[in-house]
């Protein structure tokens, strides 16, 4: 008998519920799923049942230029490997049981930074071959400076899937920026702060590429917009030693609830009162 190919989805409707599978949950959006079944071996010779044969899931998709992606298995890891220099990957893993898997795939940059880990779960069959395709990692993201004074500029940037285009969302103002990346994967937006207000702001993308791939959104980094002038201090450093600890925080207490402090590095935020957003910014960059 050959070979043939079946969509994941008409297994699950039809075949897992009479072979006792539980039904898994629907997969992350643009993800595609094959399932190739094999012919049916004989029976062995002596006679007796065919014991389950184990069951093999490829992965494919898009990544960064030759990132460090991590392939989870149930929340452990069951695979590390390289993405190609072009950013596509493709790996294989053997030896699975049927039943039903949450699998989690994550990648780490050429500069060290991590993305967010897209999971889904799945039901696998024994004896069968899936083909998980269309995962696109998220992009990676950095920012500096963490804090600047109004109309200067933040540079959000990090790695992608080459030439994707990205969106840059800053939750604060409701801001959408695109940019495209380098055909190294390489994005980067310089980020006008002029019409943002002065308060913390968040930062995070998402990648797009071909007709409507598109990835999950990548971590959101804090940042900080002050007055002009007001980068005398140094955010939550309130005693300027480098760190985030407890003596900031006694600082942090001694001003607490004042208006326009003696100390105006205390009003981190510079709203004009020592107050809880200033706690949790000071929590955020915490060093201990």
């Amino acid at each position: 008998m050959k070979d043939w190919l079946i969509l994941l989805s008409v297994a699950i409707l039809f075949f897992f519920p009479i072979l006792g599978f539980a039904q898994a949950p629907p997969v992350e959006k643009g993800i595609s799923i094959t399932v190739e079944v094999p012919g049916v071996p004989p029976p062995p010779t002596g006679g007796g049942a065919v014991p389950p044969a184990p069951a093999k899931v490829i992965f494919k998709g898009r990544a960064y230029p030759e990132a460090f992606l991590t392939l989870l298995k149930n929340d452990k890891v069951a695979a590390t490997f390289f993405a190609e220099s072009s950013g596509l990957f493709e790996k294989e893993l053997t030896g699975i049981t049927g039943g039903v898997y949450t699998f989690g795939i994550f990648a780490e940059d050429t500069e060290g930074r991590k993305s967010v880990t897209l999971s889904f779960t799945v039901s696998i069959l024994a004896g069968t071959t899936t083909t998980i395709s269309g995962i696109f990692i998220s992009p990676t993201i950095s920012l500096t400076p963490t804090q600047v004074e109004r109309g200067d500029e933040v540079d959000i940037f990090g790695q992608v899937f080459p030439e994707s285009q990205v969106n840059i969302f800053i939750s604060s103002k409701e801001i959408v920026k695109e940019t495209i990346a380098s055909p190294g994967g390489n994005w980067d937006f310089k980020l006008d702060t002029g019409p943002l207000e002065e308060r913390e702001h968040g930062a995070r993308a998402k990648a797009l590429f071909g007709d409507g791939e598109q990835s999950q959104f990548s971590q959101t980094l804090p940042f900080l917009v002050v007055a002009p002038g007001a980068l005398v201090c140094e955010g939550a450093d309130l005693n300027f030693d480098g760190k985030v600890n407890i003596v900031d925080f006694s600082i942090l207490l001694y001003f607490w609830g004042q208006k326009k402090p003696e100390n105006p590095c205390a009003d981190i935020n510079f709203d004009g009162v020592v107050n809880i957003v200033d706690f949790s910014i000071m929590m955020y960059w915490w060093t201990g």
